[in-house]
């Protein structure tokens, strides 16, 4: 079964970006940089309600970014777990977990990251959502454990780099940070290659640093995390081999390679949730 989860860019937005792009290649890549950090919203599907429900919701300031982010809790007296959605997803798209987890008696901690779901403000950055889940490991942490989905993967290992230490971790179909990321967009957007160094200029300019140095290999190196790390062969949104690629550089890392769930389908499977959950608690 393949997967047909993958993100499109509206075909509108192409043609804008060409559109500027004819009148003036700097003008299209800072549009192009702009949209780069604008989630798509997706309504919350049914599936989720339960999650929403049932959990505690509560808007907490991150003063590091200058945002509001809504987080939502399943109480108990076990350990802490915090989830992290990735792109254009919700602190909810995690439910599956979330419910396992807290059946096992551990305190489950999720949130809508800047610009997603219930939070505020309509665009953010890989480096911004860094920030939100330090902010939130002091505020209501220390985390036992940390899951990670696609980008949220890549925020808990950045974690890492600023001090913050679990017992375990999970990524899940978790991307690399690096050139080629910048090069895809820029191809699903209309531009062509030569506007790639213009945009990782943008972004540096921007965060204050170079693309690669959130790359999740580089945080890996520094790991002495056990870690478990899941992609599906047939994930169109992010290639299995950047987890391929990134278990090599773990000190104590454990890859499952699955068929037939996509890039997002993988959250909600019985048997992918039964693997973390065990994977966490011995």
């Amino acid at each position: 079964m393949k997967s047909n989860q993958t993100l499109k860019i509206p075909l509108y937005i192409v043609l804008s970006v060409k559109f500027l792009n004819f009148f003036s290649e700097n003008l299209a890549v800072k549009y192009a940089a702009f949209l780069f950090s604008i989630p798509i919203k997706f309504r919350r599907p049914d599936r989720e309600n339960e999650y929403f429900l049932s959990s505690i919701h509560k808007k907490i300031y991150i003063p590091e970014v200058g945002k509001n982010i809504m987080t939502y809790e399943l109480e108990a007296s076990g350990p802490k777990v915090l989830l992290v959605h990735g792109w254009s997803g919700r602190g909810t798209q995690m439910h599956a977990l979330a419910k396992e987890c807290h059946k096992e008696g551990m305190n489950v901690f999720s949130f809508d990251l800047p610009a997603h779901g219930q939070s505020s403000s309509s665009t953010t950055l890989i480096p911004e959502v860094v920030k939100c889940v330090r902010s939130l490991y002091q505020k209501i942490g220390p985390f036992d454990y940390a899951i990670g989905h696609s980008i949220g993967g890549i925020c808990i290992m950045n974690s890492l780099r600023f001090g913050d230490m679990y017992k375990k971790m999970v990524t899940i179909s978790s991307p690399h940070v690096n050139v080629d990321m910048f090069k895809d967009f820029i191809f699903k957007i209309g531009l062509k290659e030569k506007s790639l160094n213009k945009l990782l200029d943008v972004f540096k300019n921007k965060v204050g640093s170079n693309v690669e140095s959130y790359d999740l290999i580089k945080c890996a190196k520094i790991s002495n995390t056990p870690t478990l790390i899941l992609h599906c062969e047939d994930d169109r949104d992010i290639p299995v081999e950047c987890s391929k690629e990134s278990i090599k550089h773990f000190k104590k890392g454990k890859l499952i390679i699955t068929k037939g769930l996509g890039h997002r389908r993988i959250l909600r499977n019985k048997s992918i949730v039964k693997s973390v959950v065990n994977f966490l608690k011995n």
